[in-house]
């Protein structure tokens, strides 16, 4: 992890948002005085009243699955894509637009899949955030990135990020947005916390339209109701005046797998 301090001049109450201050193992807010954890190398800015609703449920169920999803992810998954989803993940990133010496918020960052690539990019300049609601995800990216001082991992909800307006050159979230429960809240602090400029990179579960009455799109759509998800295009508009969409399909060895929206913008 970075220095505690740079890491604290961004940092802030997830409820009251003023500034927090450095205790032993624990965060302490100047203002409402709430201690937060820190635990295993993760920073628990999560208090159970921003927990609720349909983010209770899947919290819970990624605190569950986290063994398996990250065998699938990080062992699985490469294989039987033919490296088809990891050159979608490098993309992804490409258009974020980073440079060396960058500070990069990975918004549901789940088990550290994407942080190599972020890596690649900022390198040992730049600062990686990573944020996730499930804990039993965090310990896993916190496993694979201990080594390096430049990626803190923190607890939080996607809908009340805990930093200070402007601090991110680029925003990432991969993965989740479908679920959650305050989707255009999540979406406003995405743009509070990216600097002017800064790009932001959306990507969830979701079928092009145009294939949904395909024989292959209904049997995608009967496999995973997540597929019939449509990208937030109203919120996105609210916040920038362009906003690109794309849609995706990363193949593997049997079936067309998981289908995919891709929205890019910049904040003003």
């Amino acid at each position: 992890m970075s220095s505690i301090q740079e890491t604290l001049e961004i940092l802030r109450c997830p409820i009251c948002g003023c500034g927090l201050e450095f205790a032993v193992n624990i965060l302490r807010c100047t203002n409402c005085n709430r201690t937060y954890r820190v635990r295993e190398g993760i920073i628990d800015l999560l208090p159970e009243e921003l927990v609720f609703g349909s983010d209770y449920k899947w919290m819970n169920f990624y605190d569950r699955s986290a063994s398996s999803y990250f065998k699938l992810f990080h062992r699985i998954i490469p294989v039987f894509t033919f490296g088809a989803e990891g050159r979608a993940s490098r993309r992804w990133v490409e258009l974020l637009e980073l440079k060396r010496g960058d500070t990069v918020l990975d918004v549901a960052t789940g088990t550290g899949k994407n942080i190599s690539y972020l890596i690649n990019k900022v390198g040992s300049e730049g600062m990686i955030y990573g944020i996730d609601i499930s804990l039993g995800m965090l310990v896993y990216a916190a496993k694979i990135s201990r080594k390096r001082k430049n990626i803190v991992l923190i607890r939080a909800n996607a809908s009340h990020l805990p930093f200070r307006d402007n601090c991110f050159d680029a925003v990432l979230h991969v993965g989740g947005i479908n679920t959650f429960e305050e989707k255009e809240l999540a979406i406003k602090e995405m743009f509070r916390v990216a600097k002017s400029g800064a790009k932001i990179v959306v990507v969830d579960e979701g079928l092009n339209p145009k294939m949904r009455n395909t024989l292959r799109g209904r049997i995608l759509l009967r496999s995973n109701a997540l597929y019939a998800s449509m990208p937030p295009i109203v919120e996105f508009k609210k916040l920038a005046s362009e906003v690109r969409v794309e849609w995706g399909l990363i193949p593997n060895k049997l079936l067309p797998m998981w289908p995919y929206y891709l929205l890019v913008s910049r904040k003003p």
